[in-house]
């Protein structure tokens, strides 16, 4: 796809590089999209009930959860947020773009990634039939929220990988 990689800089640091220009224009956006949590197909889905059946149970469910995750969501976003202000051209011109942040922060670019990855499914009606398309009209919001959600993706992959120290299926 491109020379995009997550890698640890050093002990303390990580560095996303070769970021293409249309998912560095994506992860800019990132803030933007995280503040749709609140919106009722977003919320529904990033907090869901336990059952169909028991409304007791779902509205027990819900007090007790959905504060202490939405605060979490909203602190994985806060961190990503601040850490793109570091999104930057490679002075050398070796990668298109990069972002270096603390290790500590990986999880949160996980959360945060993954959060605006369902939100997008979510505000525009995309299943799993409609990200299986292989055709793309790039006027139509929809087609492009797909894309941000293939994109995205790949990147939660590669944190994965970086998490659990496995090798990329296309490294030599």
């Amino acid at each position: 796809m491109t020379n995009l990689r997550v890698q640890p800089l050093d002990e303390k640091r990580i560095r996303i590089s070769g970021i293409p220009p249309v998912l560095a224009t994506m992860l800019r956006e990132l803030p933007e999209i995280l503040e749709l949590r609140d919106a009722p197909e977003a919320h529904q889905r990033l907090f869901p009930n336990p059952t169909v059946k028991d409304e007791n149970i779902n509205k027990e469910w819900a007090q007790m959860t959905t504060p202490e995750l939405r605060h979490l969501f909203v602190s994985a976003g806060e961190t990503v947020t601040r850490d793109l202000i570091a999104l930057a051209s490679d002075k050398k011109g070796r990668d298109p773009q990069q972002v270096i942040f603390p290790i500590e922060h990986v999880n949160a670019w996980m959360s945060a990634i993954n959060q605006a990855r369902l939100i997008l499914a979510e505000v525009h009606k995309i299943d799993e039939q409609e990200m299986n398309r292989t055709d793309f009209n790039p006027v139509s919001s929809r087609d492009m929220a797909a894309l941000r959600i293939h994109l995205l993706g790949y990147l939660l992959h590669l944190f994965v990988e970086l998490e659990t120290g496995g090798e990329r299926e296309d490294a030599v």
